[in-house]
């Protein structure tokens, strides 16, 4: 039923892969300064993204914990993971569910990076990653689907990847290649 929902909720939304969504707020594109974040995580601790200093970051945004498309993707980076720590790679998966919700969802799947809150959507509007309704959910704003890689020593976007269409998934050969 949960695949239906998602079905519908995409007809009237692109695939924009690393699009150029025009929106009032500048996007963030690679050689930009990554926006700097304070968000709490599953145990409500304020995780900071300066206070990564060595290799990348990974900064997942994605719609809504527990969706299957969400599910998958959150799955496929913690399957990976232990190549990635080895690559000096931190992962930091980013919603606007609350810690709870966050929480639950991280437990149930195994997750084993941090799952973060953006409760208030000021990261989403910093990043303009905000799709402005879920399905038929009007004004009900979310996380677009994508991927930011930052640079931890300057703290430069060097990848970036954006959808509009939630049902699509990031290219995960693309990410691993940018991160090797």
């Amino acid at each position: 039923m949960l695949v239906a929902y998602y079905l519908n909720m995409s007809s009237n939304q692109n695939n924009n892969s690393n699009s150029e969504t025009p929106n009032k707020n500048m996007n963030v594109n690679i050689g930009d300064k990554a926006p700097d974040f304070e968000l709490l995580d599953t145990n409500q601790e304020v995780r900071r993204l300066s206070a990564s200093k060595e290799g990348l970051t990974i900064l997942a945004f994605f719609p809504a914990a527990g969706s299957p498309v969400c599910t998958v993707e959150m799955c496929n980076f913690r399957d990976t993971l232990n190549s990635l720590k080895k690559e000096n790679v931190n992962i930091l998966g980013i919603s606007v569910d609350s810690p709870f919700a966050n929480k639950v969802f991280a437990e149930h799947h195994n997750l084993n990076f941090p799952v973060l809150s953006d409760y208030n959507r000021e990261v989403i509007e910093q990043y303009n990653v905000v799709m402005p309704s879920l399905g038929k959910l009007k004004d009900f704003k979310v996380a677009k689907r994508s991927i930011f890689i930052v640079d931890n020593n300057s703290h430069e976007i060097v990848y970036r990847w954006v959808t509009d269409n939630p049902l699509i998934e990031p290219n995960y050969e693309e990410i691993r290649t940018i991160i090797t």
